[in-house]
C-alpha cells in the first residue's frame, strides 16, 4: 500500500506539473498492489480539487506552499474525507511523503485538524461539486439549470466500462459474461457491473463479439439509416469505435481517415478483430485532405475540448481554458468546410462532439445555415430513451448513469 501511494504521489505531481497525463500514468496500474485503491485514490483527488484545495486552503496560514506539499496534503485530505481508511493510518502514511523535513510538521498538523473537523458542507456550487467556477459560469450562459446540476453530479462519480456487441457475430441477449448487463439506450450495449480482469484479455473481446465504446458514441451510427454499396467517409476515426459500428451495421464502401499516424495501427487492428474490410485507410489532416470521390454520407466527431468525458478523465477540467474553445470551433469549422465539396447534393454530414461549449456544438455548425438543411433528430432520440437540448441544429444529450454529454447535429447539402 505504502509503494502504491509513492506511485499515486508522482503520477499526480507530474500531472499537475504538465497539465495531462503521460502513457506512464496508464502503464501504472499495472505496477500497484491494490489497483482499486490507487484507481479511486487517483481520480477521487482530481475529482474532488477544487473542494480539497478549499479545506486545505482554509487552514493555512500561507496559501502559497510548493505543488509538491499541496498535492500530498491533497491525497491525506482525500483519504481522511472520502474512504473508511483509519486516520491514524492515512496521516502517518502521507506524513511519510513529504521529503523535505520542514514541511513534515505542517502537513501532519494540517492533516490532525482535518480528521478531527470532517467533512464540511460549501454553499458554493463550485466547491459542493468540485469543478472550476468559470466553468459553471460559463455554462449558465447557455444550457438549462437542470442540465448543469444533472453534469455536475453525474462527474462526481466514475463511469463503468462499456461496449458495444457486434451484431454479425451474436446477438445481445445471448452473449455470456459475467456481471454485464443491457445498456438503457443503446440497443447492441452493455456495460460491466464490475470487471476484475484485464479488458484487453477478454476472450469476447480478442475473437470479434465485443468492441469498447461509450453508449453515447455507440448512438451517433444508429442516427442515420444505411444503404448497401453506399459511399460512406469518416474522417476523424481513431480509435475506430464509429467506424466499426457501421460496417457492423450495413456493407458500405467505407473510407477512414484520421490525422495521426500513430492511430493509423490501432485502426487497422480494430477492423482485423472484428473481421471487417474498409475501403481504404487514410493518413491526412481533414482540414486539408483532398478526395477522389463524392460521398452519400461524411462522419465528423471533431476534435474537441473533450468536457463531456470529464467522468473518465477528471483532469480535463483543469486542462481547457475557455479560449481554447474559439480555436478548436476553427479547427472544426476548416474540416466541414473543407468535406462539404465532398458531400453528394443532399448527402448527409453527421457531426459530432463529446464536450459542452456552445462555440464547438451550434456556433460551429449553424454556419451551415445557408448551404444545410438540419435533420431533426429528435424524434429518433426520443425511441432510444434519450432526454436531450435541441438548439435548432443538433441536440445535447443529458448526462445519466452510463451515457455521457455528446452533441449531434445532421446536415443534409442544398448547396455548395
Amino acid at each position: 500500500m505504502k509503494s502504491d501511494l509513492i506511485i499515486a504521489y508522482r503520477l499526480l505531481r507530474k500531472k499537475f506539473r504538465s497539465g495531462i497525463f503521460s502513457t506512464e500514468f496508464y502503464q501504472a496500474f499495472s505496477y500497484v498492489e491494490e489497483k482499486a485503491f490507487f484507481k479511486n485514490l487517483i481520480f477521487g483527488v482530481l475529482r474532488k480539487q477544487e473542494y480539497l484545495d478549499w479545506v486545505i486552503n482554509s487552514l493555512l496560514k500561507k496559501k502559497d506552499i510548493p505543488p509538491s506539499i499541496r498535492t500530498i496534503l491533497r491525497i491525506g485530505t482525500y483519504q481522511l474525507l472520502f474512504t473508511n481508511k483509519p486516520s491514524y493510518s492515512i496521516v502517518n502514511e502521507t506524513v511519510e511523503l513529504v521529503e523535505k523535513k520542514s514541511f513534515k510538521g505542517l502537513v501532519n498538523a494540517i492533516l490532525r485538524k482535518i480528521s478531527k473537523i470532517g467533512y464540511t458542507e460549501p454553499k458554493e456550487l463550485y466547491l459542493k461539486y468540485s469543478h472550476p467556477k468559470w466553468l459553471i459560469e460559463y455554462w449558465k450562459k447557455f444550457l438549462p439549470l437542470d442540465y448543469i446540476y444533472k453534469i455536475l453530479e453525474y462527474n462526481q462519480y466514475p463511469l463503468k466500462t462499456t461496449a458495444r456487441v457486434n451484431k454479425r457475430k451474436i446477438d445481445r441477449d445471448k452473449l455470456k459474461i459475467e456481471n454485464i448487463f443491457p445498456t438503457p439506450h443503446s440497443p447492441v450495449g452493455i456495460y460491466f457491473e464490475k470487471i476484475e480482469e484485464n479488458p484487453w484479455k477478454l476472450d469476447k473481446y480478442i475473437n470479434g463479439y465485443i468492441t469498447y465504446q461509450s453508449e453515447s458514441s455507440q448512438i451517433i451510427p444508429l442516427l442515420v439509416d444505411f444503404e448497401k454499396d453506399e459511399l460512406v467517409f469518416d474522417a476523424c476515426a481513431a480509435p475506430g469505435g464509429k467506424a466499426t459500428h457501421i460496417l457492423e451495421l450495413c456493407d458500405v464502401n467505407l473510407v477512414i481517415n484520421d490525422v495521426e499516424k500513430q492511430k493509423i495501427k490501432i485502426l487497422e487492428n480494430q477492423f482485423k478483430r472484428l473481421n471487417l474490410r474498409p475501403k481504404k485507410i487514410l493518413n491526412f489532416d481533414a482540414q486539408k485532405i483532398t478526395l477522389k470521390d463524392k460521398f452519400d454520407k461524411i462522419f465528423i466527431d471533431a476534435p474537441c475540448s473533450s468536457l463531456g468525458i470529464a467522468r473518465r478523465n477528471p483532469e480535463v477540467l483543469r486542462r481547457q481554458k475557455k479560449e481554447n474553445f474559439k480555436k478548436l470551433s476553427e479547427i472544426q469549422i476548416n474540416i466541414i468546410s473543407n468535406l462539404w465539396k465532398y458531400l453528394k447534393k443532399h448527402g448527409i454530414m453527421i457531426y459530432s462532439t463529446c464536450t459542452v461549449t456552445i462555440e464547438e456544438n451550434t456556433n460551429t455548425v449553424k454556419k451551415w445555415k445557408p448551404f444545410a438543411e438540419f435533420v431533426d433528430i429528435r424524434e429518433r432520440l426520443e425511441k432510444f430513451g434519450i432526454k436531450y437540448v435541441w438548439d435548432g441544429y443538433g441536440t445535447l444529450f443529458y448526462p445519466d448513469e452510463i451515457l455521457t454529454p455528446f452533441y449531434v447535429s445532421i446536415l443534409r447539402k442544398i448547396k455548395e
